[in-house]
This record gives C-alpha cells, structure tokens and sequence, in this order.
C-alpha cells in the first residue's frame, strides 16, 4: 500500500459463516485455474467480534477493485482503491446482514484504532464498499442509511476517547 487514505466496510455476504470460513474461502482462490477470481480483506472480524488479520496492513487486499469506480473516488483514494485502503469484513448471522452486537462493537474499535493510526478523519475516511463501486455491500449499511451514520458516529465518539 502506496499510503492509507480510508478504512472500508464490507460485510461478508455468506450469513452464518465464521472469519476462519471467509478468510479460507479467500485462500482457495489462490488455487483457481484462469481466469483467476481475485478477493481478501486485510481483517475478518466474527460473529462473536474476534478479529482475523488475513493480509498485512501494508500489503495490498483485493476487496474493493472495480473496471468502474463511483465519481469522485478516484480522486480521493487514488486510480486503483485497494492500493490506499484498509478492508475489514464483518460476519452476520443472517441474510439481512446485521451485525451481531460483538460483531459491531469489534468493527467500531478496530476502525477507530485504524483511523488513528493512519491520522484519518471518521466524517470522509470511512467508506462502504457501496461508497467506492456501488456495490450493495454491506447491505445492512447499505439499506439503513441511519444506521451507517450511526456506525460512523460511534467510531468517532470511540476515537475521540482513546486520543
């Protein structure tokens, strides 16, 4: 990674499945005959908020490539995202894709400590993957416009307690 310039949310998209599950189903692409699939996320966090590092932080992750980037994000994060982000994938239990309490708890620390650690702002350096190429992802984020601004505002009221 060139330089951190955003924090992105996704959601798994395979309800019921633990970080371990996800992070292997990401290790068998390596094994795919061409034309090759490519996907990672730099952290797994699970249903019960346990956190998975899968791809160092400053090693690229294939989690929000595109042929087609929504406007404004190449300017902001660069011609190619994934080369100026961090991923975090969150497991959910069900198909509507909301987060177990631990879950969320998990991702809102861990973005917070990410923010901080890469002086990034929690107003316009946390995207979801929807923010990038318009993918419903995460859908419950996604759907529930409140909800990510709620996302969003914890992770600010937890940074602003661990500066």
């Amino acid at each position: 990674i060139d330089s951190v310039r955003g924090i992105v949310i996704h959601w798994t998209g395979n309800a019921g499945t633990s970080a371990v599950q996800n992070r292997n189903y990401f290790e068998s692409l390596k094994e795919q005959a061409e034309p090759r699939k490519y996907a990672s996320a730099h952290y797994i966090i699970d249903l019960d908020g346990s956190v998975l590092q899968c791809v160092p932080e400053n090693e690229i992750a294939y989690h929000a490539g595109s042929v087609f980037y929504l406007d404004g994000i190449e300017k902001r994060l660069g011609g190619y995202p994934n080369a100026h982000t961090i991923g975090i994938e969150l497991c959910h239990p069900k198909a509507d894709g909301v987060f177990t309490k631990e879950t969320y708890d998990s991702a809102v620390e861990l973005t917070a400590v990410l923010l901080k650690k890469y002086a990034l702002n929690p107003q316009k350096d946390i995207y979801r993957h929807f923010d990038i190429t318009g993918k419903i992802c995460p859908k419950y984020f996604v759907e529930n416009a409140s909800a990510w601004k709620g996302f969003r505002s914890d992770v600010e009221k937890y940074l602003i307690g661990i500066q």
